[in-house]
């Protein structure tokens, strides 16, 4: 299995707050939103270049007070058969998520802190 590359990483945090974070990431470094499928819920993906880098999910059912909105991380990885194998073998549970709109396939875990891990694949199931 390659060693994963770091692929996006996410915030999730109310309607309001993601517009501010949008104005943010496009006046400071210049990042814009561009295509995203089509998941169920709204968000916006921000691209640099060809690149969608920081993913934005709406969830206006946050907690009041509230103020850490990191959702996951993302890492673009390769062989997915043998991921799964390796996964499979050590008994960590995942998800999976065919996206044919962007021709890969996800797969969600769980780090022993709780922190959500995406493994992107460039290949789909």
């Amino acid at each position: 299995m390659a060693k994963p590359r770091i692929h996006h990483y996410a915030i999730n945090a109310p309607a309001d707050i993601l517009a501010e974070v949008v104005r943010f990431y496009s006046d400071v470094l210049g990042l814009e939103p561009g295509f995203r499928p089509d998941f169920g819920f709204p968000g916006y993906w921000l691209y640099n270049d060809e690149e969608p880098i920081l993913h934005l999910l709406e969830d206006n059912n946050r907690q009041p007070g509230t103020t850490a909105y990191l959702d996951h991380i993302a890492l673009r990885c390769e062989d997915l058969a043998a991921t799964r194998s390796q996964l499979d073998k050590l008994g960590v549970e995942y998800g999976e998520m065919a996206i044919a709109e962007t021709g890969q396939t996800q797969l969600f875990i769980s780090d022993p802190a709780g922190t959500t891990v995406e493994l992107n694949f460039a290949e789909l199931a």
